[in-house]
């Protein structure tokens, strides 16, 4: 798992589902936010209850996200997790752990607010994938 480039950043995040609906341009300006972490295998990421403040897209590995009830899920590759909890203002609902070495791109939630108030066509696209989700079951 080396180095992103801003290109290899941009062309990832084209491939992830909730920015399907922006443009190249759009997804310039949401890699010009995102920074790379990385997670151990076991790591945490973060916690139920911790404030939210930052969304996650999975380059390589995966994440186990388990919630009060102890019910789980695994997001893999191209995937985000942490969004809704960004948008809706509220504490983590699950604590989310490292399954495998892990590299992310992870877009910090004031940052991305403060894209979201200069770029209405971001915010467009967003709704646009949020409602197609809102017509599937929604895990996290």
């Amino acid at each position: 798992m080396g180095s992103l480039a801003q290109i290899e950043k941009v062309l990832f995040l084209q491939g992830v589902e909730v920015f399907s609906y922006c443009s190249a341009s759009q997804i310039l300006r949401i890699a010009s936010i995102a920074h790379e972490q990385r997670f151990s295998s076991g790591e945490e990421v973060f916690s139920l209850n911790d404030a939210a403040d930052s969304i996650y897209c999975i380059v390589e590995g995966s994440v186990k996200l388990e919630n009060a009830f102890n019910e789980s899920a695994t997001v893999e590759q191209n995937a985000t997790f942490g969004l809704l909890d960004i948008l809706s203002g509220r504490l983590r609902d699950a604590t989310a752990t490292a399954a495998t070495d892990t590299l992310a791109l992870g877009i910090d939630g004031e940052a991305f607010f403060d894209l979201l108030s200069n770029n209405v066509d971001i915010v467009k696209g967003l709704f646009r994938h949020l409602l197609d989700d809102a017509i599937k079951p929604v895990a996290w």
